[in-house]
């Protein structure tokens, strides 16, 4: 009888890890559950960029070709995509006319900016923060985006305050 009790700890200890891992990957996925805002902020020393409603940091993946995402799997898990269930909108400085969306194979449709679908960063927590800021993962670059639909090249790959744009 303990050796089970033993063995159902040690798997629900575990899975608690797994679960909570599985759960940032899925809140990062779905932060905008309706219709997502890409607006543009003022982050330095990066400048103006594309961020979503709640100020988090859009990327471009270097390796897209225009309108297809080419990040699945591990790269997802990494790099989520961002996503919306309804029509997204502009906001501050982005270009209403620059928003479309692409199908995934699973969930809610990619947003799309200049022809550059855009995801997040998993280790940017917070309003401003650029840590994936030309890293070069999954085979190719990724790059904050410029209000003109421009990858933004700096090198910085650290966090940073963000002010309103």
């Amino acid at each position: 009888m303990r050796g089970r009790r033993t063995v159902r700890l040690r798997a629900a200890f575990f899975a608690i890890p797994v679960m909570a891992v599985a759960g940032c990957a899925m809140a990062t996925n779905t932060l905008h559950p309706g219709r997502a805002v890409i607006r543009t902020a003022q982050v330095p020393p990066l400048g103006q960029i594309l961020v979503d409603g709640r100020g988090r940091t859009l990327y471009l993946f270097v390796a897209d070709l225009p309108d297809q995402s080419s990040c699945d799997g591990a790269c997802a898990a990494i790099w989520p995509p961002a996503t919306t269930q309804g029509p997204p909108r502009a906001g501050g400085g982005a270009q209403q006319s620059q928003i479309t969306t692409i199908a995934r194979p699973q969930g809610p449709r990619q947003l799309v900016y200049a022809g550059h679908p855009l995801y997040y960063y998993q280790a940017d927590t917070g309003r401003g923060d650029i840590r994936g800021q030309a890293l070069s993962q999954f085979g190719a670059e990724w790059y904050a985006v410029s209000p003109q639909g421009r990858q933004v090249q700096d090198g910085v790959s650290g966090g940073s305050p963000l002010t309103d744009g």
